[in-house]
């Protein structure tokens, strides 16, 4: 239990809370003392310089300004794996270590050598899924990871843009492949879904450390941390769609040949609308338009109409097992889509109602 104590111009609360008097100097200034202990550990010293900014919450940050530099705290990290490890226990574990911003990964054997199965998966790991890493270093008893992509190269909103976009090719080229029969084309939206995951990953890695040090925020492109928390929700639901739109595209593998015309057409009326709904939440957010978002919004019934039309033509069809499975699986898959676009708009209905309000009062 951590004791209040009062020291002349200063009340103490705690080692980590402290309440100083703001003193007037001169005419244009005031003047707050800061507890010694505080700046050392901050790698301050006399003539040292600190960047104020304000929140939205009234609130000052005071960080240590280093001349418009940042310094990656976590740097480095190394970790050991046994002779028995799991390839894919090592891969979860590196994405980890890159999600929360280590920018070298270094991975090493127990016993002397790296067993080639996981040597494979850090190969892979880095090649599809963490964007701007490259394998620096390997030999039979260790590999290192290096990230190469600093912060301002790519910007939140640039990366969540172009994995929308990404997405948005998949979800169409997978009903595409659905109705046409087309196994190459199936085969290749699912293989492009690793690109929708390394993108995710990166914006997850960006969001986390602008959350942890907030002069990072205008550095990815964003610029509360209100807008962390909603890119975060929107970089879920697209990585999410994203997933469903290869589920669509391993259905229609399993049924290998084209639908039938009047089936091809209450799919495509499904898939259409829930693609058209996504791309206006997408399009309010990056537009920042509260209305738009409300109209995408609107629809959200007319979604669950649709599949059960779909439901509704797949029970009067003639179908062995394991293709009527595989399609209402997919109708499942295109209902989805419409569910995250409807999780997108509201997302946007939070981060523009200030806005949107704003603009009421002045009649606009």
């Amino acid at each position: 239990m951590s004791t209040m104590k009062t020291v002349k111009g200063t009340e103490e609360a705690s080692e980590d809370q402290y309440i100083r008097r703001v003193q007037l100097t001169g005419r244009g200034s005031y003047i707050v003392s800061i507890p010694k202990h505080w700046v050392e550990a901050a790698g301050l010293k006399k003539g040292g310089r600190i960047e104020f900014r304000r929140q939205q919450n009234r609130g000052l940050l005071l960080t240590p300004f280093d001349g418009g530099k940042f310094e990656d705290e976590r740097g480095k990290c190394e970790f050991i794996v046994s002779p028995e490890a799991d390839p894919q226990a090592v891969t979860r574990k590196i994405i980890s270590l890159y999600v929360i911003g280590y920018s070298t990964i270094e991975i090493s054997s127990k016993t002397g050598s790296l067993p080639s199965s996981v040597r494979d998966s850090i190969r892979d790991v880095a090649r599809q899924k963490l964007v701007g890493t490259e394998m620096v270093t390997e030999s039979s008893r260790s590999a290192t990871l290096q990230v190469l992509l600093n912060y301002p190269q790519l910007l939140v909103p640039d990366a969540l843009r172009r994995m929308s976009s990404i997405m948005s090719s998949m979800q169409q080229d997978a009903v595409t492949a659905l109705v046409n029969g087309d196994r190459e084309l199936a085969l290749q939206v699912i293989k492009t879904d690793d690109e929708i995951d390394r993108f995710s990953l990166y914006i997850i890695r960006q969001l986390k450390w602008a959350v942890q040090h907030q002069p990072l925020l205008e550095r990815v492109g964003l610029s509360t941390a209100v807008e962390c928390l909603g890119y975060r929700i929107i970089t879920k639901s697209v990585e999410r769609s994203g997933d469903h739109a290869s589920r669509v595209a391993q259905g229609s593998l399993i049924l290998n040949k084209p639908l039938e015309p009047v089936l091809a057409k209450d799919t495509n009326a499904l898939a259409q609308f829930t693609y058209k709904m996504m791309e206006t939440a997408l399009r309010a957010l990056h537009t920042r338009d509260y209305d738009l978002a409300e109209s995408a919004l609107l629809e959200k019934e007319r979604v669950t109409a649709l599949e059960t039309k779909l439901v509704e033509r797949l029970l009067k069809e003639k179908m062995a097992a394991n293709e009527l499975s595989a399609i209402t699986l997919i109708a499942e898959s295109l209902r989805r889509f419409g569910e995250y676009a409807t999780d997108v708009a509201e997302v946007v209905l939070n981060l523009t109602i200030d806005k949107s309000i704003h603009q009421m009062a002045k009649g606009q």
